[in-house]
């Protein structure tokens, strides 16, 4: 009788984890539709919702875990610590950034916690509400951003389309609730690859259509973000899917050409993904000019003129490649700032900056007003200094070594949808070498953390727990 008590305590204890983990996921979709009602949720139910559930876990778990989860929970705490270092010592400053990682480190081990049907009912229950909430994102964010046209949404009046000329527009691109292209592709990427794994996971295969409908409509909406960080992760994702279905599928059994086979393959997909996008753009553009819209393109005055033409559809990209490629869109020069403004302060290795203040030294010497580093690990240094970039590190390094185990295990347990999970996990941890979205503050200001951080984690959570259970390490 005490070990079906202890048991059924676990059970709740866990699953009471899980509910928390997932409804906060998604209570941070709530920010970008009515961020002012949002900031005052966040500022009482929020705040005492994520305390309540570091407090229930910690309880339990104290400070144990897998290698991975004990880096995250030591970079929190010396993020933490890294505040009062920084004289914020009563976080009157960067309370809600130490809550914000608090967040991330409890959502994270929550998929190690769970059984295998309890995880797939937590990943199925948080992409079914999402996936519609981005679906329903990427269909206003087309449709502005195609007819050129822009509207505010109730309840606080956040725009879809262009209503400004602040970032100087020299390309069509989406703005979805009133962020950037960046942040709202890595919705549309994300949702991307939720579908992937719903397409292989479903048991009923009439779920395919509507789920390849999905599919179709945020390839197009990441394609009209024009954000080549997020066509770049998407490639390599579908270059990872392919060779996954290759090997599975193709019987070629000689070694030499079986991987001549699939390389092929993997490169081929990886190009052809990365075009697509391209090729989306161009066509739609046809399409709109055989419809003859008559809408008026309000957008269009907030467009650079040379970019309008005759009939006000041109969704081409207007960058140069080969001049980004030369300089990383001027992403080298945001990185070598960081050394001279570790020179200029060098307490900054030890004890990092305050958040508000971490880019006044980089911006001495860039050319551009750069937000952030671009680049995740850069903005862990400058931020926490080297003890906390060791630590994000040192996690990066497992992580990515957990989901290549579990990509190429040969394991029948490991399913194809399992395997999926490692696509977004790569893409983040890719596209977070250009921009910044793990361990620090987000760049979407109205909040510290987002849905992207978040789904990463609950996401990495559990790819991490399968890889444990499905392609242990071998003893020496």
């Amino acid at each position: 009788m005490q070990m079906l008590k202890t048991q059924w305590s676990d059970t709740r204890w866990r699953r009471a984890l899980a509910f928390c983990a997932g409804a906060l996921v998604l209570f941070y979709m709530v920010c970008p539709v009515a961020p002012q009602r949002w900031a005052d949720l966040y500022a009482s139910y929020g705040k005492t919702a994520i305390i309540a559930m570091a407090a229930i876990y910690f309880f339990r778990a104290r400070l144990d875990g897998v290698a991975e989860v004990k880096l995250v929970i030591y970079y929190t705490i010396w993020l933490f610590l890294t505040r009062l270092f920084n004289t914020d010592l009563y976080l009157q400053n960067e309370l809600d950034l130490v809550i914000s990682r608090i967040l991330c480190c409890v959502v994270f081990p929550v998929g190690l916690l769970l059984d295998e049907k309890e995880r797939r009912v937590l990943l199925d229950a948080v992409i079914a509400v999402s996936g519609a909430y981005y679906f329903f994102t990427a269909l206003l964010g087309l449709y502005a951003c195609i007819f050129g046209v822009y509207f505010y949404l109730p309840p606080e009046g956040v725009v879809f389309g262009l209503d400004n000329a602040f970032y100087g527009n020299s390309f069509v691109r989406i703005v979805a609730w009133e962020t950037t292209r960046t942040i709202s592709a890595v919705w549309f990427y994300l949702a991307w690859c939720m579908m992937i794994y719903e397409f292989f996971r479903c048991q009923n295969k009439l779920w395919r259509i509507p789920i390849c409908l999905a599919l179709f409509v945020f390839h197009l909406a990441m394609a009209f973000c024009v954000t080549r960080s997020v066509f770049l992760a998407a490639s390599v994702n579908a270059a990872m899917l392919a060779l996954l279905l290759g090997m599975k599928h193709v019987k070629v059994k000689k070694g030499f050409l079986r991987v001549l086979i699939l390389t092929l393959l993997a490169v081929l997909s990886l190009a052809l993904c990365y075009k697509s996008f391209e090729w989306l753009r161009t066509a739609t553009g046809m399409v709109y000019d055989r419809m003859d819209v008559q809408i008026e393109r309000t957008s269009d005055q907030f467009m650079n003129p040379e970019v309008v033409s005759g009939d006000g559809a041109n969704f081409n990209d207007s960058r140069d490649m080969k001049e980004t490629l030369s300089n990383g869109s001027n992403r080298f020069g945001v990185y070598l700032s960081a050394i001279p403004a570790i020179r200029d302060e060098p307490l900054r290795l030890l004890i990092g900056k305050y958040n508000a203040k971490l880019m006044d030294g980089p911006h001495r010497y860039q050319i551009g007003p750069f937000w952030h580093m671009h680049n995740y690990l850069i903005q862990v240094l400058m931020l926490t200094g080297l003890i906390g970039f060791l630590l994000v590190l040192a996690f990066s390094v497992l992580l990515a070594v957990r989901m290549v185990r579990l990509y190429f295990t040969d394991n029948p347990r490991a399913t194809t949808d399992i395997k999926t999970l490692t696509l977004p996990v790569s893409g983040i941890l890719l596209y977070g070498m250009l921009e910044t979205v793990i361990f620090t503050a987000s760049a979407d200001e109205r909040a510290f953390t987002d849905f992207r951080e978040l789904f990463f984690f609950l996401t990495a959570g559990a790819a991490l727990a399968w890889s444990y259970e499905l392609a242990p390490l071998k003893k020496k």
